[in-house]
């Protein structure tokens, strides 16, 4: 490539036909030959005379400059000029380009192809043979060199991956056909990957490697298991864009559903994390298909929502032959109440509801069950059971041996603002900041008159989710197996408190049961047995965007729970009833700096896209051609039949 100050040309032999502008000048002034002399007396009588439309013995000053530059502007287009082009990798060898094609290079893919395409185009007129080593983790074991003219249109087709930047692990059989003295141009995701450095210096003991950072920071979204619905905004920059959530309205329309903002204040200042709480109705989060990071077109800023945020199935057991007028009095009519909008509910006895896999159940009231082992063995499958204090468990003389409790409770009960009780009724204690009811307001006329005491023990305090004024346990939770089991120690109706006539019982139970792990009583995580294969049923592409499989082949619980990866790319998998995400975004490690890239040259940002001229050169050649037409059709207008002007 020629340079000339910040103007470069990918051919510059064509620069030579500038040479035959003067050439072309007396060419385009078409002069006539010069007229021959003959003696006509009659010509006599023409002296005098003027002709109203003289015709030019020369071809205008301005339609032969308009001629000119149009020649001019088509010559310097063909010759490739670019703008600040970037540097030719160091070195004059066979040339070698590592592109790294995770999702992390999604959202500059065309400005690294159009610098890959140059590099071939330098390689194709110096007559180097070039290799493209595609860094997606499906390289062929040995990289082959070809003449650099055949390397363009593999180039083009390349598209980035739904899954992490992956290097070869066998790098002397990668490199074992790679001639001496390589030429090496390192286009860069930005993002540091297993295998980087070990690349790195096999590559730097065979030639110059000249590294093409990208243009920008990268993010990733992922999102946080726990009590409380969120995400994890990651960035290797300082900027923290909103998150959209994408979904369905009620008529089924796919659109734009809300927009969440990052909390201010990042959770980890050295990585650039920041967390973006999901804090929507649970209607409008059901209808919930994808969360994206605004701006950002790559799978990486992609979240899919899966069974994790979807509508849970809450069974509920308990008494339920109120008879007619008495339906305030009992428990499940208030656990309908505050469970209806948000969830599936199914009512029935333990056994008959462990058949519907539910994801949630609630016992109200109930001790003693035959069903105890079966429900036993459904939390250990991850199952959530919450449980609530009354009459009945109070009166059982075997409340210390009752299994599926999260700590063991006192017999007989508390009553703190009875008629025979000194005390009054208590209210409530300010949620821990950490647990799953943080946030959540306290009524202040919310108060406990009855209550099941706990046994003392030094794991009672970190079981306690909820507690009295008094320091009491309210609510209580312990794991069990890959489930949970909580305790509320009062009543689900209005007989030991009022809490069920509030609205922070119905916040306190919505926040619980989203905490529960989705799809049959089972985890919604991927399951690692080789016995079970997840079938993909929407695929992402490096973009993001959502496609349908084509020919989709089931992927084994263990390599599905390994993430994204070839094979096995971003999208949504089904196994049986059971619906799970497999999201590429995930912890950033930067790698931009010298520091990072030891012995390489690092190409400064702004140097690295250029700006082609050919197409800005060729069509102000196509205008002025335009203009000369018009201008010779001006000068031409009466000649012709009628005086028509072309």
């Amino acid at each position: 490539m020629l340079v000339l100050g910040p103007l470069g040309f990918a051919t510059p032999w064509l620069l030579a036909a500038l040479a035959a502008l003067p050439v072309l000048w007396l060419i385009l002034r078409a002069m006539p030959p010069s007229p021959r002399l003959v003696r006509f007396p009659g010509t006599r009588l023409l002296l005098g005379l003027c002709d109203a439309r003289p015709v030019a013995r020369h071809t205008p000053w301005w339609l032969l400059l308009i001629r000119m530059l149009a020649i001019a502007a088509l010559i310097l287009g063909f010759a490739g000029p670019v703008w600040k082009p970037a540097p030719d990798p160091a070195g004059q060898g066979p040339l070698l380009i590592v592109l790294d094609a995770g999702w992390a290079a999604a959202p500059d893919w065309p400005q690294r192809q159009a610098r890959a395409l140059q590099a071939v185009d330098r390689a194709a007129r110096d007559g180097q043979p070039a290799a493209l080593l595609v860094a997606d983790g499906r390289a062929s074991a040995t990289l082959p060199f070809l003449p650099a003219s055949e390397l363009a249109a593999q180039l083009r087709a390349v598209q980035p991956a739904p899954w992490e930047t992956r290097y070869p692990s066998d790098l002397d059989a990668l490199l074992s056909q790679a001639p001496s003295d390589l030429s090496v141009l390192w286009l860069s995701d930005g993002l540091d990957h297993p295998g980087r450095a070990a690349l790195l210096s096999a590559l730097a003991a065979r030639g110059a490697v000249t590294v093409a950072p990208p243009d920008g920071p990268r993010l990733s979204l992922q999102s946080v298991p726990g009590d409380r619905p969120a995400l994890r905004l990651r960035t290797t920059g300082t900027a923290a864009p909103d998150v959209i959530a994408y979904g369905v309205d009620p008529q089924g329309a796919p659109r734009e559903l809300a927009r969440l903002k990052p909390l201010a204040a990042p959770v980890a200042a050295a990585a650039g994390e920041r967390l973006v709480p999901i804090d929507l109705p649970s209607e409008l989060r059901n209808r919930i298909t994808r969360f994206q990071i605004d701006g950002q077109s790559a799978a990486g800023a992609v979240v899919l929502a899966d069974d994790a945020q979807r509508r849970r199935k809450v069974a509920l057991v308990g008494d339920s032959a109120a008879r007619e007028g008495q339906q305030l009095l009992s428990p499940m009519h208030y656990l309908r109440r505050a469970l209806a909008p948000s969830t599936d509910l199914i009512e029935g006895g333990a056994a008959d509801v462990l058949q519907a896999a539910p994801d949630v159940i609630v016992l109200a009231d109930q001790i003693g069950l035959p069903e105890a082992e079966a429900l036993q063995g459904w939390v250990d499958q991850g199952g959530l059971l919450i449980r609530f204090a009354g009459p009945r468990m109070a009166a059982s003389d075997r409340l210390a041996e009752e299994p599926l409790l999260p700590v063991r409770l006192r017999a007989g009960g508390r009553d703190i603002g009875g008629a025979l009780s000194w005390g009054d009724p208590r209210g409530l204690a300010p949620f821990a900041p950490e647990g799953p009811f943080a946030g959540l307001a306290i009524p202040a006329d919310a108060l406990v008159r009855a209550q099941l005491l706990p046994e003392p023990s030094p794991d009672l305090a970190p079981r306690t989710l909820a507690a009295l004024t008094d320091g009491t346990p309210l609510v209580t939770r312990a794991p069990l197996g890959e489930g949970q089991v909580v305790l509320f120690h009062t009543t689900a109706n209005a007989e030991w408190s009022n809490l069920a006539l509030s609205g922070l019982f119905v916040e306190m139970l919505q926040r619980l049961v989203q905490s529960a792990r989705a799809g049959s009583g089972a985890a919604a995580a991927p399951d690692p047995s080789a016995d079970t294969y997840w079938t993909p049923v929407q695929v992402l592409d490096g973009f993001g965007q959502v496609r349908d499989p084509q020919d989709p082949v089931p992927v084994a619980g263990a390599d599905f729970a390994r993430g994204p990866a070839p094979g096995a790319p971003a999208g949504l998998y089904r196994a049986g009833e059971r619906v799970a995400a497999l999201n590429a975004g995930g912890p950033l490690v930067a790698a931009q700096g010298p520091a990072d890239w030891p012995g390489t040259t690092v190409e400064a940002q702004a140097q690295a896209p250029g700006v082609d001229l050919r197409g800005w050169l060729i069509a102000l050649a196509v205008l002025l051609l335009a203009l000369d037409a018009l201008g010779s059709a001006w000068l031409a207008r009466g000649r012709g039949p009628g005086k028509a002007v072309a």
